[in-house]
């Protein structure tokens, strides 16, 4: 399990948050145990990330190129969702002088949060399969069942939203909604889960299996 607690005092001015793991885009700007700034939107990331979070720094009055810290949602979750939002930082990187520093959670972790709950926290990962999170610590222990097993041996987890609703009778109390907004209190809850890294990446722990294809002669 990796060691998420930050070491050096975190003294940046503005934090911006970008979380595109759901079909929901989630932005805000950091206030140490509130939002300074929140906006949603429904729109695919590639139409709506730009547009939001501009909006979100206008509400502060603030713009791009003064963010020096951006936290973001490395998944797990919408692959596109996640990609997208690794280029809008890469990009902030590059733009921005002196270079903003870049902090990753994990969706799995952030569950654990916004539940306040010693429950397992799962999640969807490629057909027939589920991520599964269990410890106390903020960072926990991440490993990936297959479905059928996943839902036999947690039976009490809480689980992430599963925009395909590959599980179907999963009870509402045991559904998290994932809204940052109402679940989260700013720096205090997203630094405990953070990670500060060089390069926003999507969270993949395991590369997608493709069968080889073999030429399969034919009769003439």
């Amino acid at each position: 399990m990796d060691d998420y607690a930050i070491s050096e005092p975190f003294d940046a001015k503005l934090s911006l948050l970008v979380d595109a793991s759901t079909p929901i885009l989630q932005v805000g700007v950091l206030g140490k145990n509130y939002w300074k700034s929140f906006n949603t939107s429904e729109k695919q990331a590639l139409e709506g990330l730009f547009f939001s979070a501009k909006k979100t720094l206008e509400e502060v009055e603030q713009t791009l190129s003064s963010v020096d810290a951006i936290f973001f949602c490395e998944g797990p979750g919408s692959t596109l969702g996640l990609r997208i939002s690794c280029a809008f930082i890469r990009t902030l990187q590059w733009a921005n002088h002196p270079t903003p520093r870049v902090y990753m959670y994990n969706a799995l972790d952030l569950g654990k949060v916004m539940c306040g709950t010693e429950a397992s926290i799962q999640a969807p990962f490629r057909k027939g399969y589920r991520f599964v999170r269990t410890g106390k610590n903020a960072v926990g222990k991440k490993e990936i069942l297959r479905t059928e097993d996943a839902l036999s041996s947690f039976p009490e987890s809480m689980h992430l939203p599963d925009p395909r609703s590959s599980v179907d009778d999963l009870p509402e109390t045991q559904k998290i909604p994932y809204s940052l907004k109402n679940q989260v209190r700013g720096l205090d809850d997203l630094l405990p889960v953070s990670k500060l890294c060089e390069l926003a990446t999507p969270y993949a722990p395991r590369p997608a299996e493709f069968q080889k294809w073999r030429p399969v002669p034919r009769a003439i």
